[in-house]
């Protein structure tokens, strides 16, 4: 589903011009749409993803730029423009209440707290969105509305699908296409290919892998630059890169695998040899991504990306080559696995999602007969 947000946004202020006119006559009018149209323009640079708490936007009805209404909630920052709110927020602490009000000279002013701020107080003064836990509210005196969603993957009725539809599109892609390897591209992955047993990777799968999620990804994702291969700096790459238009959204995403491949002979009558990897592996690509966020940090003066790390899980019990026969015990001995992470970095960064990792199965109709 495509969604035109300008033309939401139109609606929206539709819908609450009634409101905000019985509140504050006119002034309250002309103030609902000031107000949308600068929630839509403050999540062109800063998605609701990537909020580390609540968002409150103010338009003040007799309030002026040398007089804000927020100043009697606390000392406020002077920002010139869109591009310096949405800095701002990403650069806020986690678990905080940033409120901004949007002036009449196009500046804004700004005011970080660590306690929650009552917008139905600032309500008696103002037309406020107010946005927190997904939730979508526009206050203007006694009306306190929250604004209905027309889809889950939409964070705020205000912002274009970003990091969510990425969510999403991950999870699909798992589902569909992962699970029972049915896309073409990752067809190529298994030894014996996609019709054999489903248990031994080709040697160096991961660039299959990526290349796989690559097309999904371009697929399934709206107004997105999806790309392989990029650098995080000069030394380190990572595996995907994707950045939506119009949008201070990015996304980094590392790519590994578990599970048995085959290794490259050193000579022509070596025996066949593998190379296993087991949960550590995942441990190390999550470590690795972190690192990669750093440097990313560090080395651009862009908003942050949110990294994400996607596990292809091809283990298998009692594997000893791609022709084996499994019981269906030992085949599907890893399928409910969750991978335990120490440290988990989705629960101490805000820029680091929780790890995606997608099962591969094998092929039911060749398990050992009971």
């Amino acid at each position: 589903m495509e969604f035109n947000i300008e033309s939401i946004t139109s609606l929206a202020a539709r819908a609450y011009l009634a409101n905000a006119r019985k509140a504050f006559g006119e002034d309250g009018a002309d103030g609902i749409k000031k107000l949308l149209d600068a929630v839509r323009s403050i999540y062109q640079r800063c998605p609701p993803e990537s909020l580390r708490g609540t968002l409150t936007v103010v338009n003040g009805i007799k309030s002026s730029p040398l007089k804000p209404l927020i100043a009697v909630i606390g000392t406020t920052v002077s920002i010139q423009d869109y591009a310096g709110v949405g800095s701002t927020l990403f650069a806020s602490p986690p678990a905080g209440h940033d409120i901004v009000e949007v002036c009449a000279d196009g500046t804004f002013r700004h005011f970080h707290s660590k306690t929650n701020v009552d917008p139905v107080a600032l309500a008696n003064e103002a037309v406020v969105y107010r946005y927190e836990g997904g939730v979508d509210r526009i206050l203007a005196k006694a009306f306190d509305d929250v604004v209905p969603k027309i889809s889950p993957v939409l964070k705020s009725m205000f912002a274009t699908p970003t990091l969510a539809s990425l969510e999403s599109a991950l999870e699909r892609y798992a589902k569909e296409m992962v699970l029972e390897t049915q896309c073409r591209i990752l067809a190529k992955v298994w030894e014996g290919g996609v019709d054999g047993p489903r248990l031994v990777l080709v040697n160096k799968p991961e660039a299959l892998m990526r290349d796989s999620l690559v097309q999904a990804l371009m697929l399934m994702t709206r107004d997105s630059s999806v790309r392989p291969e990029q650098n995080t700096d000069e030394t380190k790459p990572v595996d995907i890169r994707v950045e939506w238009f119009g949008s201070g959204a990015s996304a980094l995403i590392e790519v590994k695998w578990l599970g048995k491949s085959t290794a490259k002979s050193r000579s022509a009558c070596s025996v066949l040899t593998y190379t296993e990897y087991r949960a550590p592996r995942a441990q190390e690509g999550a470590n690795q991504l972190a690192d990669y966020m750093d440097r990313q940090v560090r080395n651009s003066g862009a908003t942050a990306p949110r990294g994400y790390l996607v596990v292809f899980d091809a283990r298998r019990q009692n594997t000893k080559g791609p022709n084996d026969k499994l019981t269906k015990e030992d085949a599907l001995h890893f399928s409910a696995a969750e991978i335990d992470y120490n440290p988990d970095h989705s629960k101490s960064r805000q820029d680091f999602a929780s790890p995606y990792r997608f099962f591969m199965k094998p092929r039911e109709s060749l398990f050992l007969a009971a």
